[in-house]
């Protein structure tokens, strides 16, 4: 009886298992990250209004946000040196979800600045390491996947932005929570049966010396220009929709709902483009295309046409990213996180003081000026990504490019 007992119970048990397998638990990673995101910038609006938080003070603390970030991207050689990819995914996945909570219970200034700093320096450590992870999974699978990953963030945020948004004007902002909670759970549960311990080298030099330092660093610039005009879209759309038309703030996520939809699209798709065309000529086309977008929207258009000109701009923006960190990732084949980490440092400047611009300007000239200064930031970056090209074609950086 007893044996019979416990046949049937390893039986139920093998029913009840899930098998993940590494690409799909680093997915459910991506997109959990991502409804995180979308959580709280759907409740940007009513936690503007909740902390009495003005467009210049969320231009700052948008900044300093941003620093922390990239802080937090910056320790991610540190941090490899001593934790492998999956003990810090699965320490940051709680801790960063635990900080959106905290985000969306301010009533001040200070509380607004505190917990919006503390939740983007959550979400570096968690993105620096999910990415690394991502390049290890598309190096074994011998084929580009990376772009999906970063699809399934979009969609996250895209989907969570515009649910976030009515569940905040209508029930409050801390329920928006709830849309991340099981997502989270799910990514840890995946991430801890599928993904391994992996130990990258502890010899600080030979990495060191590994590391192509002078396209990594252009290449980190690229990354800062467009991360900053993408948050313009992530971060202000809400608040640009909702004044356009302050009867429909509930449906002020339309903006970030149809970016990242598009954005998520492109990317979900942009591996067979990645495995037909030059990484660097895609992340040109596609800086064009964000230049259109943001043109439209520095017109200071209506609110149908707004919501069709993000869709532009996200489509535009969806793949410089992650071909951007694929390259970054591919250069240094090693020692992945270092050279993630490095191009995150050097993506700061612009990442940290263009939000702080777009406060000024959306305070003193409204709130289209800032996309105006998004648009030729993109336009900024067409110049760096060309000089980038021409760095790579090199023979020893297009000698690191071909081993994967």
């Amino acid at each position: 009886v007893d044996d019979h007992h416990g046949d049937k119970d390893a039986v139920c048990g093998t029913r009840l298992s899930v098998n993940f397998t590494p690409r799909a638990a680093i997915t459910l990673t991506f997109i959990a990250f991502g409804v995180m995101v979308g959580a709280q910038i759907g409740a940007i609006p009513v936690l503007k209004v909740q902390a009495g938080v003005d467009a210049v003070t969320f231009g700052f603390l948008a900044g300093l946000g941003t620093a922390a970030n990239i802080l937090a991207l910056a320790l991610g050689g540190w941090i490899n040196r001593h934790f492998d990819h999956r003990s810090v995914i699965l320490f940051a996945l709680p801790v960063t979800f635990v900080a959106l909570v905290a985000s969306l219970l301010v009533n001040s200034t200070f509380s607004f600045g505190l917990t919006f700093v503390l939740f983007s320096f959550c979400l570096g450590t968690l993105d620096i390491f999910m990415n690394a992870e991502a390049g290890v999974v598309e190096h074994d699978l011998g084929k580009p996947v990376f772009s999906s990953f970063h699809a399934s963030v979009l969609y996250g945020i895209g989907l969570s932005g515009l649910a976030g948004g009515y569940i905040a004007v209508t029930y409050g902002a801390i329920w928006a929570s709830l849309l991340a909670l099981p997502l989270v759970a799910l990514a840890i549960v995946a991430v801890n049966a599928a993904i391994p311990h992996r130990v990258e080298s502890h010899d600080e030099k030979p990495v060191a010396a590994a590391l192509p330092r002078k396209v990594l660093i252009i290449i980190g610039i690229v990354i800062g220009l467009d991360v900053a005009a993408e948050l313009t879209c992530i971060q202000w759309s809400g608040q640009m929709l909702a004044e356009m038309q302050p009867t429909l703030a509930q449906f002020s996520g339309l903006g970030v709902a149809f970016y990242g939809l598009c954005n998520g699209t492109v990317r979900l798709f942009g591996d067979r483009l990645r495995a037909r065309f030059n990484d660097i000529t895609l992340v040109i086309i596609s800086l064009c295309i964000g230049v259109a977008g943001f043109a439209v929207l520095a017109t200071g258009p209506g609110f149908a046409i707004s919501v069709v000109a993000f869709a532009v701009a996200g489509s535009g923006l969806g793949l410089i990213f992650p071909c951007l960190f694929s390259i970054a990732g591919r250069l240094a084949p090693e020692s992945r996180a270092a050279a993630l980490s490095l191009a995150s440092a050097v993506s700061g400047p612009p990442r940290i003081f263009l939000p702080m611009l777009l406060g000024v300007l959306a305070q003193g000239y409204g709130l289209s000026a800032i996309y105006g200064a998004a648009g030729l930031a993109c336009a900024i970056a067409i110049g760096f990504t060309v000089w980038a090209g021409r760095e790579m074609s090199r023979p020893q950086a297009g000698a690191a490019l071909q081993s994967r």
